[in-house]
């Protein structure tokens, strides 16, 4: 209850605090858009009142006129980014026309025009290339702005235009920005949410740092602003980067574009670990020098077949009304991934074991490579002995994946198996957009983003099945843009972003492995995700006087629906670290047969040691429960839907003291409800945390599960 009424009284205060800012603005908003500002001077720097400041975009056929008030500013908020043309005129001074006023997403812009005593028929045509300007003057945020020039011709993996966010600086190459994690980054395309609810920004098997739910491509991104740090209120969403795309759209004039890329193997070098890796059984001599007796077979060069290829067609549809943009994007990859498990050594499938020490009535001081055979570890172990089965199963391995690499294994029972794994992905890319003029007030457009992509992953072995991912995510946004007045400007946007893939695992039984030594699976399990998010913002801007006051809300509506097999089967393994003192009492056994050696050769002794007793030290039992809490067979997954709603509102005055200053002042107020199941799943403890710890460790002192 006291939680309910702080709240309530915290959004009072904001509420007020946006009303008194309102009765009191260079801003832009949350939703994709920018802003031209600026004074018109005469050549003294006094202010021309009555000035008729128009800004135009002839390949939309876009207008908009303002009058300068008492102190000649100008402010044009919540325009789309583009090329414009900009015109001054007043009486008794010649017309000024700038034809190259190049507005940025997310980043107003401010021009002084400074007009020429003279008669009104003539012109001043005034060429810039505000490009150039790498200082942000108009509000404390850092970060930069990417045209389509820069999109187009720098150099990045893939066409991704997510890359070129490590080019900025103070972030890395996985996304971490300014200190702030890399599932921290806030990425809007159009004005709406395209973030990876659940994983953020963060990779996984099958994407690229900085990964969204929607592919931007290098064609179909007009511009793009990041934010790295200092965020303004309408806009700082989370702790990491801001990133803001806008889609390209349709002009007056018909133009398409075609490409396509080719990279063979052909020019591709071997890995370093493939060259070095050889078939090799370490021997004595091998192994007290700590250099493995490795063959001159090398793994041969992985492949690497990729191929991007599409186009892009925009135009009109009724000129300077009515236009449309779309453009399509397929990529195909086939590349074998160099990979190194762990495998057991041929002796070790014939029950031996091996360690560096000495043996009973060997000279003090001798140190060499012992070898105990099935009978000796049989007599050393008698109570349990040793397990034929998993002698079998060791010797089938040793025998299928003869060890040739010495980066993984201890090298002197276990070794590694290095081979290429293929892999292939295949991607396609569509996106549409069409742009509608209502009038000279108000506009609409609405754009789409459809993928189908389908890769595959590594296998644990060459022979055994890899892992594969299907993935279809679709979105689209509705925006409406409406200039009320010469000084309001509001922009709305209504997005749905529907994320849904399917990751195919390598098993569907228990998962059975030897620690340390073997694995014959990589016992990944399916997993079927489907997050549908809708995203409503609104950002209402008012230019009055000196002030530019912006307020507006965000709101998000997630839902995550999850198909897994994570815990739909049981977990054993031969696990040494489960043995009494943590696996002591395998090499303690012996060393009381006899047997000396370093401290370094107990865990060598204890991996292999356990996996030829063979007995599983450590089994998990995974359940899934119906609503009544009935336990369901092994094998049922678990279907779970989550849900979350976030709110956020700001208030905000971008207020220019002076020609040289601005005060940017903001307060936002984000509401993120707590994650919670819809189908009644959800649990919450009915004894304290502390008590049920209590009780398990009674327990265990006496050895009750």
């Amino acid at each position: 209850m006291r939680i309910s009424v702080l709240r309530t009284k915290l959004l009072a205060a904001l509420f007020c605090i946006a009303a008194t800012a309102f009765l009191q603005g260079t801003a832009h908003a949350q939703a994709g858009t920018t802003g031209i500002n600026g004074t018109v001077i005469d050549q003294n720097g006094g202010a021309i009142a009555g000035a008729t400041v128009t800004i135009s975009n002839p390949d939309k056929g876009f207008t908009r006129t303002t009058v300068t008030g008492t102190d000649g500013k100008f402010n044009f908020p919540g325009i789309a980014p583009a090329t414009y043309r900009l015109e001054v005129a007043a009486q008794n001074f010649k017309k000024l026309v700038n034809s190259n006023v190049k507005a940025l997403v997310e980043s107003p812009i401010e021009l002084n025009a400074s007009l020429e005593p003279g008669a009104v028929t003539a012109i001043v045509d005034v060429t810039s290339n505000n490009i150039e300007s790498i200082v942000n003057t108009q509000d404390a945020s850092l970060g930069n702005n990417f045209v389509p020039q820069q999109i187009t011709q720098l150099p990045t993996d893939l066409r991704r235009v997510a890359d070129l966010l490590s080019l900025q600086p103070g972030v890395t190459r996985e996304g971490y920005v300014a200190g702030g994690r890399s599932d921290q980054a806030n990425v809007l395309l159009d004005g709406v949410d395209i973030n990876d609810q659940q994983n953020g920004g963060r990779t996984d098997q099958f994407q690229t740092s900085q990964d969204t739910v929607l592919r931007a491509t290098a064609e179909s991104v007009e511009e793009f602003r990041i934010t790295t740090t200092n965020a303004n209120a309408n806009q700082g969403r989370s702790s990491g980067a801001q990133i803001s795309l806008i889609t390209k759209s349709g002009t007056n004039r018909l133009r398409g574009s075609l490409f396509y890329f080719y990279r063979p193997t052909a020019f591709s070098a071997n890995s370093f670990f493939n060259n070095a890796a050889g078939r090799y059984e370490p021997d004595d001599a091998a192994v007290l020098s700590g250099i493995a007796t490795a063959g001159t077979e090398r793994a041969p060069r992985p492949s690497l077949a990729r191929d991007i290829f599409g186009g892009s067609i925009g135009g009109p549809i009724i000129k300077d009304k009515f236009f449309f943009f779309y453009t399509y994007e397929g990529q195909r990859q086939n590349q074998g991934v160099s990979v190194v498990r762990t495998v057991p050594l041929a002796h070790v499938g014939q029950g031996q074991l091996r360690f560096l020490g000495a043996a009973p009535g060997d000279a003090p001081g001798t140190t060499r490579l012992i070898t105990l055979s099935a009978a000796d570890l049989n007599s050393i172990y008698s109570e349990v002995g040793l397990n034929p089965a998993a002698i079998q199963v060791l010797a089938a391995a040793a025998t299928r994946y003869p060890s040739n690499d010495d980066t993984v294994g201890d090298g002197i029972n276990t070794g590694g198996f290095r081979f290429n794994s293929p892999t292939s992905t295949e991607e396609n890319t569509h996106i549409g957009r069409f742009d509608f003029k209502i009038n000279d007030k108000q506009g609409v457009y609405f754009r789409a983003n459809v993928q189908y992509d389908y890769l595959t992953g590594t296998s644990q072995f060459p022979d055994t099945l890899a892992t594969s991912g299907w993935d279809h995510p679709w979105g689209f946004v509705l925006g409406h843009d409406w200039a009320i007045s010469s000084n309001k400007v509001n922009n709305f946007r209504y997005g749905l972003t529907r994320q849904a893939f399917s990751t195919a695992g390598d098993s569907n039984q228990p998962s059975i492995s030897f620690r340390f030594v073997f694995s014959p699976l990589a016992f990944s399990r399916s997993l079927n995700r489907v997050t549908p998010t809708h995203n409503i913002t609104d950002d209402f801007t008012w230019i009055k006087g000196s002030h530019s006051l912006q307020f507006g809300g965000n709101i998000r509506v997630i839902r995550n629906e999850r198909l897994d097999f994570g815990n739909a089967y049981d977990s054993a393994v031969a696990n040494p670290s489960f043995y009494n003192l943590s696996g002591r009492v395998l090499d303690l056994a012996v060393s009381d047969a006899g047997y000396s050696f370093a401290r370094s050769q107990r865990t060598i002794i204890q991996n292999t040691a356990s996996a030829l007793i063979g007995r599983f030290s450590q089994y998990s039992g995974n359940y899934t429960f119906d609503l009544d809490g009935t336990p369901l067979t092994s094998g049922t997954p678990t279907d779970r839907t989550f849900a979350t709603e976030e709110y956020d509102m700001y208030a905000q005055d971008a207020w220019k003291l002076r020609r040289n200053l601005t005060l940017t002042l903001g307060l936002r107020y984000s509401l993120s409800r707590p994650v919670y199941e819809k189908n009644g799943f959800q649990v919450v403890p009915s004894v304290r945390l502390g008590d049920f710890f209590d009780r398990r460790v009674a327990s265990a002192a006496q050895g009750i599960p």
